[in-house]
This record gives structure tokens, C-alpha cells and sequence, in this order.
């Protein structure tokens, strides 16, 4: 009897010790899962940076050259030198968050908060230096550039390692628990392995389904924004070209120069416009899109709008109430000229562009007598590359202006009456419905996204 105690006693001792052992690693793995996470999320900070300093770089680059273009008496366009200093600003603040996110991680070191501040104070040196007759050059951020890409590039695969080599470690610790729990505490302590193990994997598979999603976004973010940067440059030297034939009176007089000249116009046009198209199309999917909703008027936005395709020689007549909307201005301009663009393509020679109160909306429609769509594709109007007849689609546009209207409390639409095609939209008059809607915003998916009637 008293060793059958000493035996249960042992037994019950060895199974107190294996539980503690098997509680030890489960705190383990737990403790290394929150270091990955935690890891994860500096890593990503670390990704972050790179790609903002590298914006910057070339951005501040090619408003440099648009900014000696002008110098040296080359037309240009100096939005596009205004547009790149902004987003070489907006990739410094990305910049100074991602590195500030790193050394409340304690990731970073003092060497990198250095370089990225003196990296930053010479990026803001080169932007405030455009425009001045003087001149300004990017030599003296390359430096800077390198010195802080020598710090993130190695922490950021310091992480990755790290990352892979705890998942490794968990690996091993959760097999030895495994291993310990079938054999001296097969029911209770076999379940609660089983149920922490499918969390571990669970959490495993989550992670890495999260880091190949960013990592997918993040590359077709990279590869869009530096296509469309790319193909801005030539873009503007053309446009420079055409605008440059366009003002040359005896050239224009010549047979079906006008033709040609208005021809190429409309072309760059469409080619802007996809551009502007494919980048907001992904930073919907994303919800990497921001607001920033203010009072407009609809009507005198509508007609500079149209007063700019007069190039194109289109024949547009805006018939319009007057009415303001509460809206992102730069994205209602790109919403009316999604609409134009579609009725200049597809629809027919007369295009009236018409706008009216519609309760507590303002409706602004683009009319055509274009011969309109087969019934059976109305469903699928507003969908990403909707098939519009066989061999054609209708691109971004529609798709983009459902997506933005919505993002901003309202809707698009279509109809076809009296043999006129309608395309439209609806956004809020009032502040309050404008801001509310913003605020809720979730992005909807672009392909899905049906049409609705008028």
C-alpha cells in the first residue's frame, strides 16, 4: 500500500512536472508569438520607410528637372513640378512616422533617427529651393539617401530573419509539448495542445497571408505609381509638343492639320485619365483613399471642366442649376470627366451636360444621343471593364465614379429615355450627410459594384 502511494505519488508528481513543463513552453510560444507580431508590425514600419524615402528621391528628382526645364526657358506645365514637391511632403511625413513607429518599437537605432532627420531637413531644403531663379539640384540628398537606406535595409532583413527563426523555434517547442502530452497526460493536457496548436497555426497562416497581401498591394502600388510616373514624363513633353503645333497658325492652316492636332489632344487626354484612373482604382480596393470633403460649386467646377476640352473639339453644352456640393474637389473634377470621357467615346455627337437639386442631393447628369447599351449589359455598367459589346469594354471610368460617389454619401446611375443616354451621380448639399458618410466609409469592391436606375 505504501508503495502503490509512493508510486501514485511519484506519478502524480512526474505528471505535476510535465504539466509544468508543457505550461512553460505554451507561455513560451505565446511569448514568442507576441515577439513576431510585434516584429511583424516593426517590419512593416521598416518596409514603410524605404519605400517613402525612395518616393521622395524621385519625386524630388523629376521636380528638380521640371524646375531646370523652366530655367533653361522650356515651357512647362509647373503643376507638374508643384505636384511632385507635394508628394515628395507627403512621403517625408510617411517617412518620419514609419521611423518614429521603429524607435518606440526599440528597433531603431540613434544612427537611423539621425540620418532620417538629416535626410528630411535636406528633402525640405530641395523643396523649398524650386521656383527660386537661383536654381536647386538633388545632389545633396543622395548622400543622406544612401546613409539611411544602409540603416533600414539591413534592420528590415535583421527582422525578417528574426521572424522566420522564432517561427522555427515554435515549431520545435510545440512539438516537444506534443510529445509530453500523449504520453503522461493523454485527455486534458492532448486537448488543450491540440486547441493551442490549431490557435498557433491559425495565427501562422494569418500572418502570412497578411505579409503577402502587403506585400502584393505594396508591389502593385510600386509598379502603378512608378508606370504612371514614367509615362507622366513623355506625357507632358507631347502635350508640350501639341500645344506648341496647336499655336502655330500656318502649320494649323495646313489640310487636316486641325484634325490631326485635335485628334492627339483627346488622346493624351484619355491617356491622363487612365492614369489618374488605374492609381485611384487601387487605392480604393485598398481604402487607402482620403476625402477631403469642402464646399464646391458643381456648376462653375462642371464648366472649367468642359472650357478645358475645348481643345478637343468637342461640341458639350452645360445646362445647369446652381448648387453646391459637399465634396472632395479633386475627386468630383475626376468623377465629371469620367462621365465626359465615356460620352466622347461611346456615345454620340451631341453632349449635354445637365445638374439639378434632388432633395437633400445635387444630381449632375451627362446626356448623349449615342445609340446606348444592350439592356443585357445595363447590370454590369458600373463594374470594373464592363463588356459594353463584343470586343469592347468600358474601362475604370464608370467603375470609379460609383466607387467615389459612394465613398462621398452618394450614388451613380444610369437610364436611357427618348433615345437619349444618361449617365449620372448624386452627392450630399449637406455638410453633416458629407462627412457622416466619409467617417463610415468602407470601400466597396469595384467589380461588384452594380448600377442603379435613375
Amino acid at each position: 500500500m505504501a508503495s502503490l502511494r509512493e508510486n501514485k505519488f511519484a506519478l502524480a508528481l512526474v505528471a505535476g512536472l510535465v504539466l509544468a513543463l508543457v505550461v512553460g513552453i505554451v507561455f513560451s510560444v505565446s511569448a514568442r508569438s507576441r515577439r513576431v507580431a510585434a516584429q511583424a508590425e516593426a517590419l512593416n514600419a521598416a518596409h514603410e520607410a524605404v519605400q517613402a524615402a525612395t518616393i521622395v528621391r524621385s519625386q524630388l528628382e523629376l521636380a528638380v528637372f521640371q524646375d531646370a526645364l523652366r530655367l533653361n526657358g522650356v515651357g512647362v506645365d509647373s503643376g507638374a513640378t508643384t505636384a511632385a514637391a507635394t508628394k515628395a511632403t507627403s512621403s517625408l511625413r510617411d517617412l518620419s512616422s514609419s521611423v518614429a513607429a521603429l524607435i518606440a518599437a526599440g528597433e531603431g537605432s540613434a544612427e537611423l533617427e539621425g540620418n532620417a532627420k538629416a535626410f528630411m531637413v535636406a528633402a525640405e531644403a530641395v523643396v523649398s529651393g524650386l521656383g527660386s531663379e537661383e536654381g536647386v539640384t538633388s545632389d545633396a540628398i543622395d548622400g543622406h539617401y544612401d546613409a539611411l537606406l544602409d540603416e533600414l535595409r539591413p534592420l528590415r532583413n535583421g527582422l525578417a530573419s528574426s521572424i522566420d527563426a522564432n517561427g522555427g523555434a515554435n515549431r520545435w517547442t510545440s512539438a516537444i509539448a506534443g510529445f509530453l502530452a500523449v504520453f503522461l497526460i493523454p485527455a486534458a493536457v492532448i486537448t488543450a495542445y491540440f486547441v493551442l496548436d490549431r490557435r498557433r497555426r491559425r495565427q501562422h497562416e494569418l500572418e502570412v497571408t497578411l505579409r503577402a497581401e502587403r506585400a502584393a498591394h505594396t508591389s502593385r502600388e510600386q509598379f502603378l505609381t512608378a508606370v504612371s510616373h514614367q509615362l507622366r514624363e513623355p506625357l507632358w513633353a507631347v502635350r508640350g509638343i501639341s500645344r506648341m503645333l496647336g499655336n502655330d497658325e500656318a502649320l494649323m492652316a495646313q489640310p487636316h492639320m486641325n484634325d490631326l492636332h485635335t485628334l492627339l489632344a483627346g488622346e493624351l487626354d484619355d491617356m491622363n485619365g487612365l492614369m489618374d484612373n488605374l492609381l485611384t482604382a487601387s487605392r480604393l480596393e485598398s481604402g487607402a483613399i482620403d476625402f477631403a470633403v469642402e464646399s464646391v460649386d458643381v456648376r462653375e467646377e462642371t464648366k472649367a471642366i468642359v472650357e478645358s476640352l475645348n481643345h478637343r473639339g468637342a461640341q458639350i453644352y452645360v445646362a445647369m442649376d446652381d448648387g453646391v456640393v459637399e465634396a472632395d474637389r479633386r475627386r468630383l473634377n475626376q468623377m465629371i470627366r469620367n462621365l465626359v470621357a465615356n460620352a466622347l467615346k461611346y456615345g454620340g455627337p451631341n453632349i449635354e451636360i445637365k445638374g439639378h437639386a434632388d432633395g437633400d442631393t445635387y444630381a449632375v447628369i451627362v446626356v448623349d444621343d449615342g445609340q446606348g447599351v444592350p439592356k443585357e449589359a445595363e447590370s454590369d455598367l458600373f463594374a470594373r471593364f464592363s463588356q459594353y459589346s463584343e470586343g469592347q469594354n468600358l474601362g475604370l471610368g464608370l467603375s470609379v465614379v460609383m466607387s467615389l460617389a459612394v465613398g462621398m454619401g452618394g450614388t451613380a446611375f444610369h437610364s436611357r429615355e427618348d433615345g437619349l443616354t444618361k449617365f449620372g451621380f448624386r452627392l450630399p448639399t449637406s455638410t453633416e450627410s458629407a462627412v457622416a458618410a466619409v467617417a463610415t466609409y468602407e470601400p466597396p469592391s469595384i467589380v461588384e459594384t452594380k448600377s442603379k436606375s435613375e
